[in-house]
């Protein structure tokens, strides 16, 4: 099986409002196959799709809110594969009056698949800690939407701060998994985090168990664990994603993010 690794840009967001391309280059030179985007900072398709080229690095895809989508499908999509996007992932998808959001994205993925791309769901803390009839919301969106319409990027960092069990996920989802997050955090005690997004992008107090996000394999998620689990999904692509780097340099974290996952992955049988 052959995985490829990407770098998200939401760490190096700031740089990427300065220089998108020189923060491209940088992530292949520090060994990267792929990017995954989040926006394109004022480029256009063609451009951008050139100095991927340029740099030997491809497109995993790029988030788009789930209200720019069903508004325009086409456009978007014609945008995104020019680029040559892979995948695309739905952002802030509506859960009131699901069945009518879900059947928008039966006909969003018909077109994506034409241009050759998969819809993606990448969740965060809340889509673990919020209900839907029961369920964890992310589960309602997966339970109620099918399997080739939307797959689902599991971020397994924020899975486990909402409190869900990335083994379940992981095991349940299996053939729906083509991308995977690692993302890494520190935390003291799960049970006090309650929602992290609201207090990011500072560390968690002693009452929010001193949290604070790690590169991969530098936190508490265990991913030697994890990790049989992750390849029994056969992924295309594992994404190095940690959010934040505080005062550390993040593209020293990024480059041990990468490093130790592909570390890990020669010592699977």
């Amino acid at each position: 099986m052959t995985i490829r690794m990407a770098s998200p840009l939401y760490i190096v967001r700031q740089d990427c409002e300065k220089d998108l391309f020189a923060v491209l280059r940088r992530l292949a030179e520090a060994g990267f196959d792929g990017i995954e985007f989040l926006g394109f900072f004022g480029h256009g398709a063609k451009e951008v799709r050139q100095k991927l080229d340029e740099l030997g690095l491809a497109a995993l895809g790029n988030h788009v809110p789930y209200k720019d989508l069903a508004a325009d499908p086409k456009t978007l999509l014609d945008f995104h594969q020019e680029v040559g996007c892979e995948y695309l992932t739905v952002a802030d998808l509506p859960l009131a009056d699901f069945a009518k959001v879900a059947e928008s994205l039966d006909r969003i993925a018909d077109l994506a698949r034409a241009r050759g791309m998969r819809l993606l769901f990448h969740n965060h803390d809340g889509e673990l800690i919020d209900r839907v009839e029961g369920k964890a919301a992310l589960q309602y969106i997966l339970d109620n939407t099918r399997p080739e319409t939307l797959a689902l990027e599991p971020d397994l960092g924020w899975m486990e701060v909402g409190g869900g069990d990335c083994a379940w996920y992981l095991a349940t989802y299996r053939d729906r998994c083509p991308v995977i997050h690692l993302k890494d955090y520190y935390s003291s005690d799960n049970s006090k985090l309650g929602r992290v997004r609201d207090f990011v992008p500072a560390r968690g107090d002693a009452d929010r168990g001193h949290f604070e996000f790690r590169p991969t394999g530098y936190g508490v998620l265990n991913l030697p664990k994890l990790m049989p689990l992750c390849l029994s999904c056969e992924p295309a692509w594992f994404v190095m994603d940690h959010d934040l780097a505080y005062e550390r340099d993040p593209y020293e974290d990024l480059k041990l993010s990468l490093d130790y996952t592909r570390a890990l992955l020669k010592m699977q049988a």
